[in-house]
Parts: structure tokens; C-alpha cells; sequence
């Protein structure tokens, strides 16, 4: 199967991102929700999307909320609740189609995890009382940790190295990054998924000194100078990652998650770009 993240504030898709759905065939949309912040002390949700297009024919929109890991450095007995219940409301208010299942995203630290694990055993347990599952991301450098309480995992093979080095690695995927951190891949205890990058970074630095990614033209003001580099996750690199899973774990292809599905990536990395990066699985996967 075949599913996309899509993580924007605005949910709108024009008529290049919904041709793209279509044609490769898309049936999961992992719809970014809010991020739960801290606010006076307290977490609190921020940034809620606003839902701009309907959902498409025959796609499941999974609500997806990301919680910033200072949230969970101390014991949130009502988070549980306060997401439930927000996703649920804002599912109905936008028609969003029957929730089967809500994802939580957090890089949780071994700080945090006790917390974050708690917070996930109690959301589980409410979302299964409605028959709805939960899933959690999992990180690479998570895998070596207990898996956390979820009734699935997705594993999120990007954002594998440092973004501030201008000498390094490509920072989104490469693969000598990757390979340490999948031995415990193998025999990992928990259902998964894949979700591979096919977005881009323009990272700007002066000199050899790290100034920040460059969203807009106005986002980040440069001076005379400096350099912007490119850093992304070509279909060559995507390849070797979903050849690296497929060997050791082919379950967690059978769903491909790219990140995410914003109108310039699909743009960058278009059809004939997907299909040359998911080719080895189409024999399973129909892509």
C-alpha cells in the first residue's frame, strides 16, 4: 500500500498533488493536526491545521500530532485526553471521514520516553474503547529502545545526519548513517511501517558556519557571500533505503510512507521519480 505524510499548516491540495494521488495510487494520508507545545507550563496544541479541500475519494486520512519532547520531561496525566479529544472534534468539523487510526510523533529522549510512553499506553487505551488503533514514529536511533506502547510503528528513514556540517553527509539520507542504526531492525517487536524522504533542505551557511534551512527567499536573510546547498534524498538514495528495509524487515514495505506530499516535492520528485525509487516492491505493493 501506498501512503503520504502531509505536514503544512494549510490543507490544500491543487491539481499536480491530487493527480498524484490518483496515479500512484495514495490511500493513506498521514494529515499532520497540531503540534502540542508548552504554553504557561502547560502543553497545549498550536498550529492546527486549517482544511482547505476536501478529503479525496477513497483515501483514509490518519490525524497525526507532533509533541515537542520538553512537553513530556514531566508526567502529563491529561495529554491523553486533550489530543483525543481535539483530534476527534476536528475530524468531524472537517469531515475528514471516520478515524480508524490517530499517530503521535515526538523524538522522545530517554528523559522523556517514561512520560511519552505513558501518555501513548493511555491514548491506546481510549481510542481502543472506539475501536480506533494508535500508532507512534519511531526514529533510527529509537530502534535500540523498548518499542513504545502503540498497536504499530512507523520507521522514519530521513533526517539521518547533522544539517549543520557543511562537510557532512547529506543530512535528509545517506546511507552510511543509516546502516549502524538498523541491527535491531531485524527482530524489532512491534508491526511496522516505512516512510521515506522525497523532500529537499536549502541549507544556508557562511562561511563553514550553519545560518539555518531556507524556506522562503525572505524566510532567511543572507548577506553577499554566503551559500545555499542543496541537500535531498534522490530516488538513488531512496532506492538503497528501501533495498536496506526490504532485506531485513519486508514487512515494513508493505505500506511506503513518502514525506511529505507539499506541492513542490511532488513538483521535484514526480512519477517517473517515485517509480524509479519504489520499483523493487511494485511486484508486491502495486505500485
Amino acid at each position: 500500500m501506498c501512503s503520504a505524510y502531509y505536514w503544512s499548516t494549510v490543507f490544500q491540495l491543487d491539481s499536480t498533488q491530487r493527480s498524484f494521488i490518483q496515479t500512484q495510487h495514495i490511500r493513506r494520508i498521514y494529515l499532520r493536526m497540531f503540534d502540542v507545545v508548552m504554553s504557561g507550563g502547560q502543553p497545549m496544541p498550536n498550529a492546527s491545521v486549517q482544511v482547505l479541500s476536501p478529503r479525496p475519494d477513497s483515501v483514509e486520512i490518519v490525524p497525526t500530532v507532533f509533541i515537542v519532547n520538553e512537553c513530556l520531561l514531566n508526567p502529563q496525566p491529561r495529554l491523553d485526553s486533550l489530543i483525543f479529544g481535539r483530534v476527534m472534534q476536528m475530524c468531524e468539523t472537517h469531515d475528514l471521514g471516520p478515524v480508524h487510526e490517530i499517530q503521535l510523533d515526538c523524538d522522545w529522549t530517554n528523559r522523556s520516553r517514561p512520560n511519552y510512553y505513558d501518555v501513548l499506553q493511555r491514548l491506546r487505551q481510549r481510542a481502543q474503547a472506539q475501536g480506533i488503533t494508535v500508532s507512534s514514529t519511531i526514529r533510527l536511533h529509537q530502534l535500540s529502545q523498548t518499542p513504545p506502547p502503540a498497536d504499530r510503528g512507523v520507521l522514519m528513514i530521513y533526517n539521518t545526519g547533522d544539517v549543520t556540517r557543511f562537510d557532512g553527509t547529506d543530512p535528509i539520507l545517506d546511507m552510511r548513517d543509516v546502516y549502524p542504526y538498523l541491527r535491531p531492525l531485524k527482530d524489532y517487536d512491534l508491526p511496522l511501517s516505512a516512510a521515506y524522504p522525497v523532500f529537499e533542505w536549502r541549507v544556508a551557511f557562511r562561511g563553514d558556519k550553519y545560518i539555518g534551512i531556507v524556506h522562503t527567499d525572505e524566510y532567511l536573510p543572507l548577506l553577499p557571500g554566503d551559500t545555499i546547498v542543496t541537500r535531498q534524498g534522490t530516488p538513488d538514495m531512496v532506492r538503497q533505503a528501501v533495498g536496506a528495509i526490504d532485506s531485513l524487515r519486508p514487512d515494513a514495505n508493505d505500506e511506503i510512507i513518502i514525506y511529505d506530499i507539499s506541492k513542490q516535492n511532488v513538483q521535484r520528485f514526480n512519477t517517473y521519480h517515485y517509480e524509479k525509487a519504489f520499483n523493487r516492491l511494485s511486484h508486491r505493493t502495486g505500485l
